[in-house]
C-alpha cells in the first residue's frame, strides 16, 4: 500500500489548541518498537522495520521511504502478522518482510504515541504526542489518497500549523535520541 501524507512538528501549545479543535473520532494508544540490523543496510535503503502494537494486538510493519526533504511523505508500506514484540527478528524473516539480506534485526526500544484521530472529506488528520526515552514531541498528519481536503488545510493553518518545510519522521527522531543514549 501507497501512502501520502504531509506532516507537520508542532510545540504543545500548538497541539493543545489543536486538540479542542476538532470533535475526534477516535484516541488510541500505540507503541512503535523499531529494529535496525547490524550493518546499517535498513537506515541505507531507507527501510524502517517496526512492531506497531494498538489494543494488545502487535502486526510487524515496513516502510519504504520513496522521498527526502520535503513535507510531503510518500511511502511503501506493508504489514505482516506476528504474535509477540520480539528482541530480535531472525534474519529468514527479515528477508522475507524487507525483501533483502539485512542479517537478523534488533530492537532497539520502542515509542509511545497517544493518537488523536479524525476522518475529514477523504482525508484522515492524526495528532500525536510521542514519547521515547526521556523526549516528548507533537506532529500533525494528514493523510490522503487523491487529494487533501482543503478546509482542513485551512483549519488547520488557522491553528498556525504549516506544512512547508522539511519534517522528520517519528523513526528518525527516535533514531537521534537513540543515538545520543549508545
Amino acid at each position: 500500500m501507497t501512502e501520502t501524507e504531509i506532516k507537520s512538528i508542532i510545540d504543545e501549545t500548538t497541539y493543545k489548541q489543536a486538540i479542542k479543535a476538532f470533535k475526534w473520532d477516535s484516541v488510541k494508544e500505540q507503541t512503535n518498537y523499531y529494529y535496525t540490523d547490524k550493518n546499517g543496510i535498513l537506515r541505507e535503503k531507507r527501510i524502517m522495520v517496526r512492531v506497531r502494537v494498538v489494543d494488545g494486538i502487535p502486526k510487524i510493519q515496513i516502510k519504504l521511504h520513496k522521498n527526502e526533504n520535503s513535507p510531503l511523505q510518500i511511502c511503501e508500506e506493508n504489514e505482516y502478522e506476528t504474535d509477540c514484540v520480539p528482541d530480535v527478528i531472525d534474519s529468514e524473516k527479515a528477508r522475507e518482510i524487507t525483501g533483502i539480506d539485512t542479517g537478523e534485526l534488533y530492537k532497539m526500544g520502542f515509542a509511545s504515541t497517544v493518537r488523536n484521530l479524525k476522518y475529514h472529506n477523504g482525508s484522515e488528520l492524526c495528532l500525536d504526542k510521542t514519547t521515547y526515552f526521556d523526549k516528548t514531541d507533537y506532529e500533525v498528519e494528514v493523510e490522503y489518497e487523491d487529494k487533501m481536503s482543503a478546509d482542513l488545510l485551512m483549519k488547520l493553518t488557522s491553528l498556525g500549523i504549516a506544512f512547508n518545510k522539511k519534517c522528520v519522521g517519528k523513526f528518525s527522531r527516535f533514531l537521534d535520541e537513540y543515538e545520543k543514549q549508545v
